[in-house]
């Protein structure tokens, strides 16, 4: 009997196994915490803060990738569930990409957001360097979150 992998899966394999994600996670910016696949979920360290978190765990649903982006949710590991919109990342960049006041708080809202790129047509035109496409990778959306939880005006959680 022949086992078909999905090839998603296969180049998800190869990006979180090449060296632009093993340089970022030996520096501690992010670290895979599951793969259920097309789920992975990720943590991604954010700025010290008192009494907030060092990181915040993001799940992504993988499937088509990277034809189709990326979507993702910050994420309650001990719950299991979507993190509730009082324990999310305070600060203007934080709070607007984990928007738990839009599409019920599961996407980011962002142009490397395949929810987000659906919703936001436009976003193709205004945003072409945070935009996804298929040449791009999951560092670059990791990147994209890590300089969000490490920026001047992340408040912590």
């Amino acid at each position: 009997m022949t086992v078909t992998v999905d090839p998603s899966l296969r180049v998800v394999e190869a990006h979180l196994a090449s060296p632009r994600f093993r340089v970022g996670e030996a520096g501690g910016r992010w670290r895979v915490l599951a793969t259920d696949w097309p789920n992975v979920t990720i943590k991604v360290a954010a700025a010290p803060h008192e009494g907030s978190p060092d990181g915040f765990a993001i799940r992504f649903e993988l499937s088509g990738y990277p034809d189709q982006a990326p979507t993702g949710t910050i994420w309650d590991v001990e719950a299991d569930t979507p993190l509730a919109a009082d324990k999310r990342p305070k600060g203007v960049r934080a709070a607007q990409l984990f928007r738990s006041d839009w599409e019920s708080g599961l996407a980011m809202y962002a142009p490397f957001d395949r929810v987000g790129l659906r919703t936001h047509t436009e976003w193709a035109s205004q945003y072409p360097m945070t935009m996804w496409t298929p040449t791009r990778d999951l560092v670059f959306v990791l990147t994209e979150i890590f300089e969000t939880l490490n920026a001047d005006d992340y408040l912590g959680a």
